[in-house]
């Protein structure tokens, strides 16, 4: 049971994002907190947040 619940508790800590290279428009999924945030692989620039991906999370 407290595997269970440690589990439950761990997937609504992060959030998952959409980001975007500015330059190149590139997108990627991330986990935040867990994963920092990317630099684009082509521009070496680093990639900002578009969308916070929810649906068919709750």
């Amino acid at each position: 049971m407290a595997d269970l619940k440690k589990n439950i508790t761990d997937r609504y800590k992060r959030e998952f994002v959409q980001v975007i290279c500015p330059k190149c428009r590139r997108t990627q999924i991330i986990a935040l907190p867990e994963e920092p945030m990317p630099k684009c692989e082509d521009c070496n620039v680093e990639m900002i947040i578009t969308e916070v991906l929810t649906e068919g999370k709750y």
